[in-house]
């Protein structure tokens, strides 16, 4: 087959073109290389695209699998504000940020004799913040050891207030305590002041007799909530403020709008009754709900 051009001639085959005109070859050639730059352009484009496509896809698997799964959740001992903290590491969820580093004030720590071979032991704890309660346990380490349970407890102290410790009749001699410490742990301040008013009163009187030194009075539970126990813990007094002694007793089931009388008894201790100032006696008292 011969194929005619104004002014040109060229010859095909049924497999091949030939062209016999420079120009028309350059026109050839030139238009296959552009058609193949053409083709390699369009295909690097689709596979940038196709691979942005894949690394944002796996970045938001990643994150996604990190932010649920791998990353730590935020607690109130990692140095950061977060969790709707109002600072770092208080306020929000943790513990308010007045009371962030604030410690409980162990105001005293004593022993006294309780009788042969015993002793009585007391601490007295504060605690400093004026809006905010405060739950703990507490354990008396006697010489630097920890005898036993009934060394421990548990126990709230309002706002701005203090508590006493007592523990009566430890089965020691006082003599062979060489040092006591009150040691405090799991602090845990309330986020609002959750302490109930209780309608309480104590009447009492000291009383000393052949050497026998105790305190009696009544207890006048004018509420409308019944107890099933009610702690008292007393305190002697020396003439000039110090603390002589100290012991405990319990009453049990004390109903609504009632009264119970009570009475704690003291070890006869020498000395005791010689420094004793009967009018700065003091009782307190904690319910058991």
């Amino acid at each position: 087959m011969i194929l005619g051009f104004p002014g040109k001639v060229g010859y095909a085959s049924i497999q091949n073109f030939y062209y016999r005109d420079t120009e028309v070859m350059r026109f050839v050639k030139e238009g296959a290389s552009f058609g193949t730059i053409t083709l390699m352009h369009h295909r690097t484009v689709k596979q940038l695209a196709f691979g942005s496509i894949v690394f944002i896809t796996t970045g938001i698997i990643a994150t996604g699998v990190y932010y649920f799964y791998l990353k730590p959740a935020p607690i109130c001992f990692d140095n950061k504000q977060n969790q709707k903290e109002t600072g770092i590491d208080c306020g929000g969820s943790c513990i308010p940020c007045e009371v962030k580093g604030l410690d409980l004030v162990t105001e005293e720590v004593k022993t006294f004799p309780a009788g042969e071979n015993k002793t009585t032991l007391l601490a007295k704890v504060k605690n400093p913040s004026q809006s905010f309660p405060v739950s703990f346990s507490y354990k008396f380490s006697l010489g630097g050891t920890f005898l036993d349970d009934t060394l421990r407890g548990n126990a709230v102290i309002a706002p701005g207030a203090s508590k006493y410790f007592v523990i009566p009749g430890v089965a020691i001699p006082t003599k062979d305590i060489k040092s006591i410490k009150l040691e405090i742990s799991e602090l845990n301040w309330q986020g609002e002041n959750k302490t109930k008013i209780r309608n309480i009163g104590i009447t009492i009187e000291t009383n000393v007799k052949e050497n026998r030194i105790t305190v009696t009075g009544t207890l006048a539970n004018s509420s409308a909530t019944s107890f099933p126990r009610v702690d008292l813990t007393a305190l002697l007094f020396g003439k000039e403020g110090e603390i002589l002694n100290a012991s405990v007793t319990r009453l049990e089931k004390v109903e609504a709008f009632s009264q119970k009388q009570f009475i704690v008894f003291f070890p006869e201790v020498g000395g005791l009754i010689q420094n004793l100032d009967p009018q700065k006696t003091e009782v307190y008292w904690e319910v058991d709900e």
